[in-house]
Order: structure tokens, then C-alpha cells, then sequence
């Protein structure tokens, strides 16, 4: 189609659209950058198509940058037809990048659109045989599929072209601790927590790990390495309070437990449910009642505390809230109180479990 666009009284700017424009519009933020220059230097020899492309810079120019309002969502498959049709290939485009593809694809995983996003992947390390952000998504996409030894591949070639790759490292430690390979597990979270020092969740599982394989004096060690950062980590507290605990250190153990019990559990959002069965365990119900009834009435998110405080209502003898709450786990979120069963068979008796309703 034609469309005249006038400019001002003198000056009429008109030129012919075809539906095709918006492709290269997309190609241009796909593979080039947004930039223009470098990917004319790809089309030089499609003349219908570098035409195009200098109408499209004109437009810019002299009327309004074209950004992805007018092409979005971009369909991978109608990109990889355009391509197919004239004949583009990584091979014979010299100035592309695997930026804008590794977005995409990224995109397209979000919406569990996974056979696609790993076309895209491909796609990219076509573009650039060495983008290791490529590979380490990939190898994560094929890890979530149960593919673990095509996950593994891709996850070390990602670290082979990217030593600083973090979560490859923490990827291919949850590969192999899922094989049960757990001292190849250690190697990989060693090596993250040397290069990033922040990730919480890599020293659990690190110390877990050296459990696993009877090397409890290591797994505290990581634990205590990680609470010169983070003093006040309830999660921490107990786990080395239990692993002092196996290893006859009773005065150490007792000592972590007593840290856990002095600890502002609003100020651990994530540690409250393991604070508050440690004072289950000592009889201090009234304490966790009117804690974690504080949490709640400012932490709507927080509704799976209210397990907690139907174990502390049924031990002061409040059975009649103790089965409002359970009777409102059961209707919302009945699986996670059946995860609970080992919780309540701890801390309640079959007597209290059967007027609480819990069967």
C-alpha cells in the first residue's frame, strides 16, 4: 500500500509500505542492536530489502523513531520464514549479535513456550558460537525437562567460554546433587561462592551436601563462613545448632539454639516457621501466639504461619480457633498441610491432633 505523509505545505514525503517492513524493524533490535549502519552492511546484496531498510532510517529521521509498539509480539516462526526466504544465514551476516535473540528467548521460557525459546538458543549460538549466556540457558531449559546429562553438556561449555558465569556453576551443582553425585555438587557450589560470595541459598545446599557425604565438620564451617555476613539468619542458627548436635558438641548446639530464640523473627521473614517450632519445642506458646499473630495482621502473604499458631492454640487449649485454622488450610492450600504431617505429629498429641481436626 501507499501512504503520503505530508510534512509541512512544501515538502510531501511518500513512499510504499509492505507488510515485510515490520520484520526488519524486528530484525534490526533482534540481531542488530537497533542499529541501522550494521545491518545495511549485512543486505548489500539483497537490493529490495536494503531499499526498504533506507526507508525505514528516512522514516525515523524525519518523522518518529519505530520501536517495538509497532511489531509487537514478535512470532519467532514468521522471523525464521522471513530469513529461510532470502536466504540469511549467521554464515553470511557478519555484523549480528545473540543480545536481542537471548531476550527473546527468554521471553518465550517465561510463558513455558520451551521448544521455541530453545530454537532461539540455537539460533543464537549459530550467531556467535562463543555467547555463553546461551548455553548456560539452554542447559538450565534442558535441566528442568529431567535431561541432565544434555543439561550438564551445555552448562559446562557455558563456563568454559565464561569462567564468571554464576549461575552455571550453581545449575550444575543442582544437577549433579539430583544424580546424588554430591562431591561433584561441592566442586560446582565451591566455585560459586568463590565468585559470588551472596548467594544464600548455595551455602544450604553446600552444607547439605557435605552432610551427605558424612563430612559434617565442613558443613559447618560453610554455615559459619556464611553467618559472618548474615549473624542473625534463623535457617543458620538451627541448622548448626543440629549439626553440633551430631557432632557431640552439645555445649555449641545449645548455644546456636539459644541465638535462634533471641532473634526478631520479623526481621527473618523466612526463618519465622523454624523460630517458632523451636519455641513449640520449649513450651513457649503464648510467646509464638502473639508473634506470629503480629506477622499476620501485617503480612497478608504470610497466611501458611497460621499452621503455627493452630499447634500453639491447641496447646493453651484454644481448640475452637485450632480448628478454624486447619479447616481453612484444608479448603486453601490442603497439600502444603499434608506436607505438615511429621510437623504436627512433633509437637501434638493424638488427642489434641483429633479436637483440632486433624486426622
Amino acid at each position: 500500500m501507499i501512504i503520503r505523509l505530508i510534512l509541512d505545505l512544501e515538502d510531501h514525503f511518500t513512499m510504499n509500505i509492505n507488510d515485510e517492513m515490520p520484520i526488519l524493524v524486528i530484525l534490526r533490535d533482534l540481531l542488530y542492536s537497533g542499529d541501522w549502519r550494521n545491518m545495511k552492511k549485512d543486505f548489500e546484496n539483497i537490493s529490495e530489502l536494503y531499499e526498504q531498510i533506507e526507508m525505514l532510517e528516512e522514516i525515523e529521521q524525519k518523522i518518529a523513531p519505530l520501536s517495538e509498539v509497532i511489531y509487537e509480539p514478535i512470532v519467532w516462526t514468521e522471523v525464521v520464514e522471513f530469513l529461510e526466504k532470502y536466504g540469511l544465514d549467521p554464515e553470511n551476516m557478519s555484523h549480528v549479535t545473540s543480545d536481542g535473540l537471548y531476550e527473546l528467548a527468554i521471553e518465550y521460557a517465561d510463558k513455558n513456550q520451551t521448544d521455541i525459546a530453545k530454537d532461539i538458543l540455537k539460533y543464537a549460538t549459530k550467531v556467535d558460537k562463543n555467547y555463553a549466556p546461551a548455553y548456560e540457558l539452554y542447559g538450565s531449559l534442558l535441566l528442568e525437562e529431567g535431561d541432565v546429562e544434555g543439561a550438564i553438556k551445555y552448562l559446562n561449555r557455558s563456563i568454559e567460554i565464561d569462567p564468571w558465569l554464576v549461575q552455571s556453576y550453581s545449575m550444575l551443582g543442582e544437577a549433579y546433587y539430583n544424580m546424588g553425585k554430591y562431591e561433584e555438587a561441592i566442586e560446582y557450589w565451591e566455585k560459586e561462592i568463590t565468585i559470588s560470595p551472596s548467594n544464600t541459598f548455595t551455602y544450604f545446599m553446600l552444607a547439605d551436601a557435605y552432610t551427605k557425604i558424612g563430612d559434617i565438620e565442613k558443613a559447618v564451617e560453610v554455615l559459619e563462613k556464611f553467618r559472618l555476613n548474615s549473624e542473625n539468619s534463623i535457617i543458620a542458627l538451627f541448622e548448626l545448632a543440629e549439626l553440633y548436635g551430631k557432632l557431640g558438641n552439645e555445649a555449641k548446639a545449645k548455644e546456636y539454639e539459644s541465638l535462634l530464640m533471641e532473634v526478631d523473627p520479623q526481621k527473618d521473614p523466612n526463618g519465622v516457621e523454624i523460630w517458632a517450632k523451636v519455641h513449640l519445642r520449649k513450651g513457649n506458646y503464648e510467646k509464638v501466639i502473639s508473634t506470629v499473630e503480629n506477622i499476620l495482621n501485617s503480612n497478608s502473604e504470610a497466611k501458611h504461619l497460621t499452621l503455627v499458631l493452630a499447634v500453639a492454640y491447641a496447646k493453651t487449649n484454644q481448640m475452637e480457633k485450632a480448628r478454624k485454622v486447619i479447616e481453612e488450610l484444608k479448603e486453601d492450600n490442603f497439600w502444603y498441610l499434608y506436607g505438615k504431617k511429621e510437623f504436627f505429629d512433633e509437637l501434638l498429641t493424638q488427642d489434641e491432633k483429633e479436637l483440632c481436626g486433624i486426622n
